[in-house]
């Protein structure tokens, strides 16, 4: 049975131009996002000329916001749409993988690790002013899911409940993120501890693709957690994160091979990789990463998993255009390359919101990651979307310094 109403007891709430080259990185200045050109041009699809309207893309997003909320386990009313006495487990996740005719959660039980990437597509609707009261709702469903169990902590929740701390105008989610990192980084040995051991875990299952992203999520919680509780060591914790990732990628043997197409998650590990290498500053290695992740993308504008594994993939090219936006740096390229990646995404959306694969099974997580990615693309230059306003305010401050000063 879910709960009809928002009760004071469910929310946590304890006090607690022309290109000047391929791979040059240019200023956040004169960097423009895929939408923005899109609403302000008139829109362009690419060399084929295909053009593409902002309309289409709100669209796209509006409609995945539906789709992630009929597919919740939802708890508050009916948000799910599918009746008050339904078989889902009412935890307010999602399931990893179901068919693509499903029109509502499963009986199983929701796992742990995805509420929060997930809930960031909800958030970004309607952060972006493209959903209403009813991805409202399966934001808060999944957060206050995140309170009930305790094994949610994984490090997109943690930038999930800031986020949504701020969009609720309630700091306990914040609160619950930080309760949820500390216990984390305190039972690993400090954020060195924790991030050595996710890379080694990593790298012993053969997948070094996915190091950057697991550790470059960490950065980005950890930067969403400093703006939230400053002064409490969380920036020091994001470049620890984003460190680990460069000191592998520049080794002598690194266990991610960026000149390796062959590497399992090789597209996801170099769009994460654009992250990390942006946090700490390490321009060469940026420039290195981005210009074969470009060099990766297809003529329709999709991305593959790697060289073993070629065929479009949803969640890489989620994650491209992502971290694309995330690292807020474009050339011409760039631009036109997500572009291109929006166009492709929107395509493929199904009639029923959701982006299903090529073999008829649909990743709710997969859905999140899409819609996130499209509200990230269309975000003002210099605002990446995930991190809060205290932090972009000090952020744009060190950009403006930086840009007065030789490029170290």
């Amino acid at each position: 049975m879910k709960f009809l109403s928002v009760v004071a007891g469910v929310m946590f709430a304890s006090a607690c131009s022309s290109d000047p080259g391929a791979d040059e990185v240019v200023g956040v200045d004169s960097a423009t996002s895929s939408l923005e050109m899109l609403r302000n041009h008139g829109g362009y699809g690419g060399h084929d000329g295909i053009k593409l309207g902002a309309r289409a893309a709100r669209q796209a997003i509006t409609r995945g916001a539906n789709r992630l909320a009929s597919l919740q386990a939802d708890t508050i009313g009916d948000n799910a749409r599918n009746g008050l006495d339904d078989p889902d487990p009412d935890d307010g996740g999602w399931d990893f993988l179901l068919p693509s005719s499903a029109t509502s959660h499963s009986a199983a039980t929701s796992p742990p690790n995805i509420f929060g990437e997930t809930g960031l597509g909800v958030w970004a609707a309607v952060d972006s002013r493209l959903a209403g009261t009813r991805a409202l709702v399966a934001a808060l469903d999944a957060g206050t899911g995140m309170q009930r169990n305790p094994d949610i902590d994984s490090a997109p929740d943690f930038v999930f409940g800031v986020l949504l701390a701020e969009l609720a105008d309630n700091p306990g989610f914040a609160g619950l993120a930080r309760e949820r990192y500390d216990a984390k980084r305190a039972a690993n040995g400090g954020a060195v501890g924790l991030g050595t051991l996710i890379r080694d875990a990593r790298h012993r299952s053969n997948q070094d693709g996915l190091i950057a992203y697991d550790l470059s999520w960490f950065a980005l919680g950890t930067q969403a957690l400093d703006a939230a509780f400053p002064g409490a060591g969380y920036d020091a914790d994001a470049e620890t994160y984003a460190g680990i990732v460069v000191d592998d990628l520049t080794s002598a043997t690194p266990r991610f091979n960026p000149d390796d197409p062959t590497e399992g998650f090789y597209v996801t590990g170099l769009a994460w990789s654009q992250v990390a290498t942006d946090i700490v500053g390490a321009r060469a290695a940026f420039r290195r990463v981005r210009a074969r992740l470009l060099d990766e993308q297809h003529a329709n504008g999709a991305w593959g998993d790697s060289a073993a594994h070629p065929a479009d993939d949803l969640q890489s090219t989620a994650y491209a255009l992502e971290t694309l936006a995330l690292t807020d740096r474009a050339t011409q390229r760039t631009q036109l390359a997500s572009q291109r990646a929006t166009r492709f995404l929107v395509r493929a959306q199904a009639s029923s919101g959701g982006w299903p694969d090529a073999t008829g099974v649909e990743s709710p997580l997969a859905d999140g990651d899409i819609v996130l990615a499209l509200a990230l693309s269309s975000t003002s230059v210099g605002d990446d979307g995930l991190v809060p306003e205290a932090l972009a305010v000090t952020q744009a401050a060190g950009d403006a310094a930086g840009l007065a000063s030789p490029s170290p």
